[in-house]
């Protein structure tokens, strides 16, 4: 079985359950996704949910191969 490359746990924890939270992959897609469409709603009040959360995942690997540098 393969780890996946999603920058491991955004929030662990030591204390049991011992939850891995969402990965860090998923949290910066978050983040990102959030500037994404509050520029769309400020430039023509349109959204394009998937083009927007492509594109989130898109720079969250970009992010995640720039830590390793």
């Amino acid at each position: 079985m393969s780890t996946p490359k999603d920058g491991g746990p955004a929030f662990p924890t030591n204390v049991p359950p011992y939850s891995g939270g969402m990965s860090l992959r998923d949290w910066f897609a978050g983040q990102c996704l959030e500037q994404f469409l509050r520029a769309s709603a400020e430039r023509d009040g349109s959204y394009d949910f998937h083009a927007a959360a492509a594109r989130a995942y898109s720079l969250a690997d970009a992010m995640l191969v720039a830590r390793k540098s």
